[in-house]
């Protein structure tokens, strides 16, 4: 009998639904990361996470379930996770501080942020199936930033579309290269937008 070469067999590794189902979920995410959307197949994700293709279908059974359940993951780390929960920003010094953390918290996350950009450029066409979740990712954003904004800018709405705008780019602008410092020309930003003192 022909021995099957080890590499063609996955890895099978005792893990809970829980953790098997994260596991896709994070290998997924690499993978997007670095082929879009129209270039990751099922068999990438089943090889990456060692797995079958029938294990991985198990727990998300189209292209879009597992689309969705990505975004839904990487919605893990977004601006309520560095802002007060408890009380209001009161001035521009605690909003730029807040965007700061966010900034450098995602910077850990090199893998979230080309997914984001990758994904969001490819959805921009109507038919692509994270078209709906970008759109409504952006409006959530919008308003996020308005309401850390409220109670100590006149114009939370302006502001919120230019922070929101400077950041996309910002990060767009990392991923080329990793020099850039994006906190530090954050800062650079509130000081010129906001007369931020450091």
């Amino acid at each position: 009998m022909t021995e099957v070469p080890s590499e063609t067999k996955p890895r099978r590794r005792r893990l809970t639904p829980e953790a098997r189902k994260a596991e896709i979920l994070d290998v997924t995410l690499a993978l997007l990361a670095e082929k879009g959307y129209w270039g990751l197949t099922f068999a990438d994700v089943a090889k990456g996470a060692g797995v079958t293709f029938q294990a991985v279908l198990h727990y998300f059974p189209t292209k879009d379930d597992l689309m969705r359940g990505v975004l839904s993951r990487r919605d893990e780390v977004d601006i309520r996770s560095v802002a007060p929960d408890d009380h209001p920003v009161h001035d521009a010094v605690e909003f730029t501080d807040i965007i700061a953390r966010l900034i450098a918290r995602n910077a850990e996350r090199p893998e979230l942020i080309r997914l984001y950009a990758v994904l969001s450029a490819e959805s921009l066409h109507p038919s692509h199936p994270a078209h709906g979740y970008f759109r409504e990712r952006q409006a959530t954003s919008l308003r996020e930033l308005r309401d850390l904004a409220r109670t100590w800018y006149d114009d939370p709405d302006e502001l919120a579309l230019q922070v929101n705008c400077e950041l996309d780019g910002l990060q767009i602008f990392w991923l080329r290269d990793r020099t850039v410092d994006m906190v530090a020309r954050w800062r650079t930003w509130a000081r010129n937008y906001l007369g931020v003192k450091e």
